[in-house]
């Protein structure tokens, strides 16, 4: 009979609700909140009920886990402690201790799970800042108010047949050597490529231009194919992006030509490797009271337009709690800082919440 009756007070303990656990705590609190002198037996009470799990799940000895944990124990509040022990799951506890919610799909990453069991905080997952680019490979296109950089019926003459000849894609002066315009066209120094309109004229037969970088192959591709024309009429031209030789080189590129041709060139582009600027960063606060209202009460921060909270805070004056301190999500973006608040039912609190919001200048 005895043993019948134990083996039923342990399936009652079995099936009782996670709540239960904590019913000790609950007749010893005080204005809604478990003094803080229970803080140690709350701990103790979170151990004892998630170490079988941790043990089991992630392969760590429930002592070293224990170890590891007290930091947090320690420091979080008092009102996190308690929420922790009556969690239902191990995720929605150690959501509880450290002040954090999910993702939007109610999942979390590895890395947060990991970090978490070793009584750390991360931000993996939180804040992805998008890269400028490759400087090789990503580069950024600038438009240009098209403007002559060669033109061989002013300057030089017409390429002859099986001929190449070496042109400047960019100076710091002008373009008049080269029978181009008398400015530099707004063209930076040892840009990557620039985009052209490549045309011909008076050509002597049918043939093709190919545009490439200096001191390199030349491709078998043309860049222009042309048909025999006359000096005023039959003006063949096509737009074309040109890979320039940098830097440093004589030249930045060179043009073939397969029969006899007057070659003229205008640019209308360019494009250069994306530039890193230092990180644009602002706070931003607001601060106000507290009504005078038991339970929690939620105050939060946005984000100005195009920025990103990579962190924030909440405070207030003596008297005010916090209760939790998480980003404020929004489409599955930190746009802000959320805070949970406890003020006085005797008097009015002041409290301030803050965003720290970030974006990555540059070209």
């Amino acid at each position: 009979m005895r043993r019948l009756v134990k083996l039923c007070l342990i399936a009652i303990t079995i099936a009782l609700p996670a709540a239960a656990v904590t019913l000790g705590v609950v007749k010893q609190r005080t204005n809604g909140l478990a003094p803080e002198s229970m803080r140690q037996e709350l701990s103790r009470e979170i151990v004892a009920r998630w170490k079988p799990y941790v043990d089991k799940t992630y392969g760590a000895a429930a002592g070293d886990w224990s170890r590891r944990m007290q930091p947090t124990f320690q420091n979080t509040d008092i009102a996190n402690l308690e929420r922790a022990l009556g969690a239902k799951s191990f995720i929605d506890m150690t959501d509880a201790l450290f002040g954090g919610r999910r993702a939007v799909d109610g999942r979390i990453s590895p890395d947060q799970i990991q970090a978490r069991t070793q009584g750390k905080t991360t931000t993996a997952g939180l804040v992805k800042p998008k890269a400028l680019g490759s400087p090789g490979s990503d580069l950024v296109y600038t438009p240009l108010t098209p403007c002559r950089i060669i033109d061989t019926r002013v300057v030089g003459g017409a390429l002859t047949a099986e001929s190449t000849r070496n042109f400047r894609a960019f100076t710091s002066t002008d373009f008049t050597a080269q029978g181009g315009a008398p400015s530099n066209c707004g063209i930076p120094q040892n840009v990557s490529a620039v985009t052209v309109a490549i045309a011909s004229q008076a050509a002597t037969s049918s043939g093709y231009f190919t545009a490439y970088p200096f001191n390199e192959t030349r491709p078998g591709a043309a860049t222009l194919n042309y048909n025999v024309s006359s000096p005023t009429v039959n003006v063949y031209s096509s737009a074309a992006d040109v890979r320039l030789c940098r830097p440093g080189c004589a030249s930045e590129f060179s043009v073939y030509s397969k029969a006899t041709a007057q070659l003229i060139v205008d640019v209308t582009g360019y494009f250069a490797e994306p530039e890193a600027t230092a990180l644009d960063c602002t706070v931003a606060s607001e601060s106000g009271s507290l009504a005078l209202l038991s339970g929690l009460q939620t105050r939060s921060i946005t984000c100005p337009a195009g920025y990103t909270a990579t962190g924030g805070g909440c405070g207030g004056v003596l008297g005010v709690t916090v209760t939790n301190s998480q980003p404020l999500i929004v489409g599955g973006q930190p746009v802000g800082h959320s805070c949970d608040l406890v003020g006085s039912l005797l008097s009015i609190l002041g409290y301030q919440v803050s965003a720290t919001c970030c974006r990555l200048p540059g070209r």
